[in-house]
């Protein structure tokens, strides 16, 4: 997962397949040992360290700078290579600090199969939904405003508060969004369609297609391919989005009644059996 994040880093777009693999290769065995207290307690720790260090962590705030120079603005395609892949290596090891947190939950949520048995847990599954996605909008609002440059009089005080509950809030989500799913599956279980085939498809080829889409993204934003970064707004960028999505979905159903796996998750199963 490391060698696959670097290259896609290195020749597309920004990357967490590394950090997730990061974490993976320094932490997976101690993890899974860890009883279910120990990580309630290490994720809240962790959580409340990683909500103060946001406020320093430029990601996902870049438009309260303006003057900052992107990757994804260079036109000669060889140095934005070579910037993305010194930035991986530097963002790569504390972004992996910053997604523990998640991982510890993600890990919660599979022992106690709130998602391998939706049905069973549904209580608990509309309330994580309602409160996480509550916390998580309400969380947001500030730094929206911010970025948004609706609310511009604030204190550097109000921007470092505002970063750094829209970390911590973040993770509240997350959870939301993944209990929510749960509770869709509950309903689509009896009636999967053509439409719901293809998306459970592409969700059992997500590496692969995480790579393709920011393959599609390259191709039709960057100033060395398409350039149509530069030139639409943001309506047109959320229709590119939809297309790439599209796209990627009708490719998975047809490799999905083809029988053919996603390429690199059969080498990532490939190479954890040498």
């Amino acid at each position: 997962m490391l060698l696959i994040g670097f290259l896609h880093a290195t020749l597309l777009l920004a990357d967490i397949i590394g950090a997730y693999g990061l974490i993976a290769l320094l932490f997976a065995g101690l993890f899974v040992r860890l009883s279910n207290k120990s990580i309630i307690v290490i994720a809240i720790l962790l959580l409340i360290v990683v909500g103060a260090l946001g406020t320093a962590v430029p990601r996902g705030f870049d438009t309260l700078n303006m003057e900052m120079t992107s990757t994804t603005k260079m036109a000669d395609p060889i140095d934005a290579a070579i910037s993305r892949m010194f930035e991986w290596m530097f963002y790569t090891p504390f972004l992996s600090f910053q997604l523990i947190p998640g991982v510890l939950i993600g890990m919660l949520v599979a022992r106690f199969q709130f998602i391998d048995y939706p049905q069973k847990h549904r209580k608990y599954l509309i309330n994580a939904a309602l409160l996480g996605l509550f916390i998580s909008t309400a969380g947001a609002i500030p730094m929206a405003l911010m970025s948004s440059l609706f609310w511009t009089s604030y204190s550097e005080i109000w921007e470092l508060s505002a970063k750094a509950l829209h970390t911590f809030s973040g993770f509240a989500g997350g959870v939301g969004w993944t209990a929510l799913i749960g509770l869709m599956a509950i309903k689509l279980e009896q009636k999967r369609g053509t439409v719901t085939k293809a998306i459970v498809a592409l969700g059992q080829r997500s590496l692969s297609f995480y790579i393709f889409q920011s393959f599609l993204f390259v191709l039709i934003l960057a100033p060395y391919a398409g350039g149509l970064g530069g030139h639409i707004s943001q309506l047109g960028s959320d229709v590119v989005s939809v297309f790439v999505w599209v796209v990627s979905v009708i490719i998975a159903n047809i490799l999905h009644k083809r029988s053919i796996r996603g390429p690199f998750e059969t080498l990532l199963r490939k190479k954890s059996t040498l």
